[in-house]
């Protein structure tokens, strides 16, 4: 193909993105839809190339990029790849074709904007990441603008930016804009959605005096407008004190102070406000996507310069056939699985197939008819679920605040203030959520569970017992039924007719020690009737027996001791590692995700562990600690009950005694659950990979592990799958970046935390487990992180699943983004003897790695003692 090296931006379009990148490209769909955009022309990603080529460049680049990617210091290999622009020379071709395309423009005032073909992606913008040049004129200046461009492609940011996002450098190429300059009386910036709360219903516009640059550079507070959308009525309107303007000065621009008599003067009027909306909305209609669009007003003229994507919006739930009023949908993963991270295709698709198998098994309706899971969706990856039915009558709202059980009280408190905002709509409709009538299968499993239960508070000492034995019959079962399982469609078959009945089994073990958790409380009640503190009763919640996750953690420190009498290692083959495997290998670190893989699979973590517990003995003291806890919780016991019976309370004594002992009898049994669980999504996984297997040998998969990265409907298809596999697998990078909102409005909007009831300074949180600890602050994304753990640190992290437990037994305190009293972090936080806070809303940014904190678990309270960032403070 010829090359060409100058486009005006009239013909071009996203046809054309590989030849002139994405601004560009957009510039010129905007044109099409006859939105009020600067004429100009695009300096192509052949030119770019053909300089390259010309300069020798191509080798010089890629061993730059090798050495960037093999771990080089990030500023001086940007700094190198500028130097391979600023000594070539733009070969005379090009510079011809420029130089005719700026004179055919009329040699006017120009700006200069880099165009990557990496530019306005799904779920990556690259807003910032190249230069752009204002007030450039004359042929001179223009080259070296678009030769600044080009180098721009290769800056730290930029690479950082494509590193963070999963993108690759190689193949790049760079596209410059070049278009009238528009010598703005105001400008600013309009998002078509609300960039801060999320809603689709809202536009957002700011404007300031001046060229575009101060608002962008963030050196102006800029006057704003949030209006409602179609018809653009204000909501909120705030006029700033805008002291500094961008102005043309020379062949640049420079910051100037605003006239005095302008600087409280609102810079758009009634009918100007309502013009951009409406030009906002046209281009949103015609992208079809919410956009940021950069605006300029010169000669009685609303320009629009430049409009991407607003790529940091969570997707939406998708509207349902009679659900098209307000509604609003729970995170499951966060509150229920303190889980940040999405699915992979296959898992989410596993958990929708439970869902409509146990409608299969205990529900009225067809699980096939898409009506029956009208509740469920999987949104960015996550499970969520629409709740609003529930929450029709506004009697049951204060009782989410108030619930000892729930979860993630964070989740319960922003759902309530959503609900008091909107409660006009919320309370306007009413409508059954669950069944009218019970069925008889569900009765029988209800009739079950509530016998489980009472033969629970009848003989806790047997309740581990009929647990483990329940669970490994389920496990017996399945294992029978997946043995002789050759066939694609048969291992899909096996999957889809058990898996309800997997999370059944899995759930009703913990109906075995149900009653357990209201022990403490009523224990409480006694204490505090009495005259006692309830505060005494920590000691009884630590290190309860019976509990596999507290057993797994134990064998790994009595590994670490006994490598460490005999001066070795712990490696993957190792005698002790292969025993704990065998036990706990099943596991891994997203539990209910069958897309992971297990321990037994890459037993890299595990080994790690146990050689950072030698590294640093804190074996040694995690198991004396464990012990006395043991020690400490039986002695509190009896205590407890003496103080009572001498202070005349004999039957309560008793009663206290015998509750207290139960609780530790059953509690840990709770753990079994997914323990079994997870047992059973390996079995799942092996058939998977087996399916994987079939497809890459018949070449429809290029790997068997790419499985993962479809559906159910996929494997069952007969089609090639690896174009799927491959959009499949990006799509979930990109959910893999997301920050997921707890809940999220039908509006869009997207709820993080709760908003602060009282003003304080101070981190506050959730107590979840008492005790105090000062300490320096790790935070990890992962627990694979665990080895940079040293012994005393605080642990901050969105939230933990079993995987995690390991690691806190190296900790001096934990802090949570999520979670409650409740979560498996917080209860494991509780037997260890473990400080620990949930809740603490944006804890993993507001605090930085190597700070000093206190964690108090009594109080929730994380004050920081030592900040390194003087400008940083808990409240920022």
């Amino acid at each position: 193909m010829q090359q060409r090296f100058v486009w005006n931006l009239k013909e071009v379009g996203r046809d054309q993105l590989d030849q002139v990148g994405g601004k560009a490209a957009n510039l010129g769909e905007m044109l099409r839809a006859d939105l009020p955009v600067p004429g100009g022309f695009v300096v192509s990603t052949d030119a770019y190339r053909r300089f390259l080529v010309e300069n020798d460049c191509c080798d010089r680049l890629a061993r730059l990029l090798d050495a960037w990617e093999g771990g080089g210091i990030q500023e001086q290999v940007a700094e190198q790849i500028r130097e391979l622009f600023a000594t070539g020379t733009i070969p005379p071709v090009v510079e011809r074709a420029i130089r005719q395309a700026y004179d055919d423009l009329g040699r006017p005032l120009t700006v200069v904007r880099s165009s990557a073909t990496a530019e306005d992606l799904p779920g990556a913008s690259f807003a910032g990441q190249y230069s752009s040049f204002l007030n450039v004129q004359g042929p001179v200046a223009l080259l070296q603008a678009i030769r600044d461009c080009w180098a721009s492609l290769w800056n730290d940011r930029a690479l950082a930016y494509r590193r963070k996002q999963g993108l690759e450098n190689r193949g790049l190429a760079h596209g410059v804009v070049v278009q009238r300059l528009v010598d703005a009386e105001k400008s600013g910036i309009l998002f078509t959605a609300n960039p801060v709360n999320g809603r689709r219903d809202q536009l957002v516009l700011n404007a300031a005096w001046g060229i575009g640059e101060s608002i962008v550079a963030g050196e102006v507070t800029p006057d704003q407008w949030v209006l409602r959308k179609p018809e653009g009525t204000v909501v909120e309107a705030v006029t700033a004190q805008k002291e500094v303007m961008t102005v043309r000065a020379g062949e640049g621009v420079r910051t100037a102070p605003v006239p005095r008599e302008m600087q409280s003067a609102i810079s758009l009027g009634r009918e100007e406000v309502h013009a951009l909306a409406r030009l906002g909305l046209q281009a949103e209609a015609f992208f079809g996507s919410p956009q940021d669009i950069e605006w300029a007003f010169a000669d009685a003229t609303f320009y629009l310069v430049q409009s991407r994507p607003i790529t940091s919006l969570y997707p939406l739930p998708a509207a349902r056939p009679g659900k098209q009023d307000l509604r609003v949908h729970l995170n499951i993963n966060l509150y229920s699985q303190a889980m940040k991270e999405p699915f992979t295709p296959l898992g989410a698709d596993l958990i929708r197939e439970m869902a409509k198998d146990v409608i299969r098994r205990l529900g009225r309706k067809d699980p096939e008819d898409e009506e029956t899971l009208w509740w469920f969706q999987i949104v960015g990856g996550r499970v969520f679920v629409d709740i609003t039915e529930m929450l029709r009558n506004p009697r049951r709202w204060d009782r989410l605040t108030r619930n000892p059980n729930d979860k993630d009280p964070v989740t319960s408190l922003a759902l309530v203030q959503w609900l008091r905002r909107n409660r006009a709509e919320i309370t306007a409709r009413r409508g059954p959520f669950l069944p009218a009538r019970v069925n008889l299968r569900l009765l029988r499993f209800l009739v079950g569970a509530a016998w489980k239960m009472r033969c629970g508070r009848r003989a806790a000492e047997r309740v581990p017992e009929r647990a483990v034995q329940q669970g490994e019959a389920m496990l017996q079962e399945l294992r029978a039924q997946s043995r002789g399982r050759e066939t694609l469609d048969e291992r899909l078959a096996f999957i889809r007719q058990t898996i309800g009945q997997v999370f059944i089994g899995g759930f009703e073990i913990v109906f075995h020690a149900a009653a357990s958790s209201t022990y403490m409380a009523r224990a409480a009640k006694l204490l505090a009737a009495s005259g006692i503190d309830p505060g005494e009763l920590a000691a009884v919640e630590r290190a309860v027996p019976h509990s596999v996750t507290t057993e797994m953690g134990m064998q790994l420190l009595n590994m670490a001791r006994q490598l460490d009498a005999e001066g070795r290692h712990a490696t993957a083959d190792s005698a002790e590692m292969r025993d704990f495997l065998a036990k706990y290998g099943h596991r891994n670190t997203i539990e209910l995700d069958v897309g992971i893989p297990s321990w037994n699979e890459e037993p890299r973590y595990v080994v790690d562990l146990v050689n950072s517990y030698l590294a640093n003995g804190t074996y040694r003291e995690g198991l004396q600690r464990f012990a006395q806890a043991q020690q400490e919780a039986e002695a509190a016991i009896s205590q407890l009950a003496d103080r009572l019976a001498r202070a005349g309370y004999k039957r309560r004594a008793k009663k206290l005694a015998r509750l207290l002992r139960d609780f530790r009898a059953m509690f840990g049994v709770r753990e079994l659950s997914k323990f079994y669980l997870r047992h059973a999504l390996s079995l799942y996984r092996e058939q998977i990979l087996a399916v994987g297997a079939e497809l890459a040998a018949c070449g429809r998969l290029n790997d068997p592990k790419d499985v993962f990265f479809l559906t159910l409907a996929d494997l069952a298809s007969t089609t090639d799958l690896k174009i799927t596999a491959h959009r499949n697998r990006e799509a979930f990078r990109r959910d893999e970046l997301r920050n997921a909102p707890r809940l999220i409005a039908s509006t869009g909007e997207s709820l993080y935390t709760a908003a602060a009831e009282t003003e304080s300074r101070g981190m506050q949180g959730i107590p979840v487990s008492p005790g105090a600890h000062e300490g320096t602050v790790k935070i990890l994304e992962h627990p694979e992180e665990g080895n940079r753990l040293e012994e005393g640190d605080v642990l901050v992290t969105a939230g933990t699943n079993p995987a995690w437990t390991p690691l806190f037994l190296k900790l001096g305190a934990l802090i949570m983004e999520t979670g409650g009293p409740i979560s498996h972090g917080s209860v494991v936080a509780r037997e260890y003897g473990l400080p620990a806070v949930a809740g603490v809303a944006g804890a993993t940014q507001r605090l930085r790695e190597g700070q000093r904190v206190r964690v108090n678990g009594q109080t929730g309270r994380v004050d920081l003692l030592h900040n390194p960032d003087p400008t940083l403070s808990p409240s920022d």
